[in-house]
């Protein structure tokens, strides 16, 4: 095996993520390459299980984390900081020891390749011997989706560049997100791009031939999307503005709220129209989410499709790959729908790390 790797067996673990792919929409026809390897390997029923709020970031931190929000603050794309409110999650970082610190502490080799660059900061993968694109920042001239995100086809050739042996490996496809925003998660512009991801799919795990008989290939995706019908924002960020002590960021079809809510901030946020429910998620922080069709704030003129409600928290969960553990992995999965959580534990007892201390919490906590 090149380069490092210090686990006995030279296991290599590979994450590949698909931005927004929907565990319902695998077809043997449109996602043969996903058919094929839920087949070699499991698929979890009825999929994996988002955190609470459906939304890129926070999951991806879960991915390399497996810290809870209530530890992190990293409840959605944005975190919350005492001093400072609402700040983009990239922004604030993973806020726990990751999956990339912990590899470079046991003296092994990690790999990310990521289409949508912020995903360098949200998963502290500075940390990681080989990061694409270099610094978060996409290269110029490269290919670029709507959205600004790197296409997958980019990702493709990064990863066919770099040296994928390694003890582990991150892998991120994003267009899929990209176009059932623009048209919705059930257009046919969303199925057509789920075959064409699944296509680049496909080439990742080519690219894994050598060595795949140490490799453990865990497939999964963030979130799910739900179609917009309704464009007119629900307008509860006003509302909340009007209640002492609260602030509130829009998550797409939810909202996370900062502040202490009783029955009287209840009553009033359950009475904007559009709003369908409110839980806390950690001591101050909050989620409301919209009745299905409706956002928060639309980012565009017309929006197709959003997330960020409890209807968006399914994941895509297949485990394959040629290791000996990925039958034992499967037996397991099998029955289950596995938190976002789960996944890095699986990877630290896969590649046997050794626990790091996590750092103290910034100023603000959880809450």
């Amino acid at each position: 095996m090149n380069g490092r790797s210090r686990s006995a067996t030279g296991t290599r673990v590979v994450m590949i993520i698909l931005d927004a792919m929907p565990d319902r929409h695998l077809d043997p026809a449109r996602t043969p390459n996903l058919w094929r390897q839920a087949a070699t390997g499991t698929r979890a029923d009825g999929g994996g299980v988002s955190l609470p709020v459906s939304v890129t970031y926070a999951n991806h931190a879960a991915f390399v984390t497996g810290a809870d929000p209530a530890v992190t603050g990293v409840h959605g794309n944005h975190t919350w900081i005492d001093g400072e409110g609402w700040i983009l999650s990239p922004d604030a970082g993973p806020r726990a020891v990751t999956l990339f610190d912990r590899v470079a502490a046991a003296g092994g080799r990690s790999v990310l390749i990521a289409g949508d660059q912020h995903l360098v900061r949200q998963m502290g993968a500075q940390r990681a011997d080989h990061v694409w694109p270099p610094a978060g920042e996409p290269p110029e001239g490269a290919g670029r989706c709507a959205h600004g995100y790197l296409v997958d086809a980019e990702v493709v050739e990064a990863a066919r560049r770099a040296d994928l042996h390694a003890d582990l490996v991150v892998l991120h496809l994003n267009e899929v997100d990209t176009v059932a925003h623009d048209h919705g998660p059930d257009s046919q512009a969303a199925l057509d791009q789920h075959r064409a991801t699944d296509a680049a799919y496909g080439r990742l795990v080519d690219l894994l031939a050598d060595g795949w008989e140490r490799t453990v290939v865990l497939t999964l995706s963030d979130h799910d999307q739900e179609p917009v019908t309704d464009q007119r924002p629900v307008a509860l960020l006003d509302a909340v503005a009007s209640l002492p002590g609260l602030s509130a960021v829009s998550e797409g079809t939810a909202l996370l709220i900062h502040g202490a809510i009783g029955d009287r901030e209840r009553t009033a946020i359950l009475a904007v129209d559009g709003v369908e429910g409110v839980e806390e998620l950690a001591a101050g922080v909050w989620m409301a989410w919209t009745v299905p069709g409706r956002v928060f704030t639309p980012s565009r003129p017309s929006l197709g499709g959003q997330h960020g409600s409890p209807r968006c928290r399914a994941q895509l969960a297949i485990v394959s790959g040629g290791h000996p553990r990925v039958d034992d992995i499967g037996r397991w999965l099998a029955g289950r729908r596995p938190s976002a959580l789960y996944w890095a534990p699986l990877v630290a007892d896969l590649l046997e790390l050794p626990p790091l201390a996590d750092p103290a919490p910034p100023a603000g906590g959880a809450g």
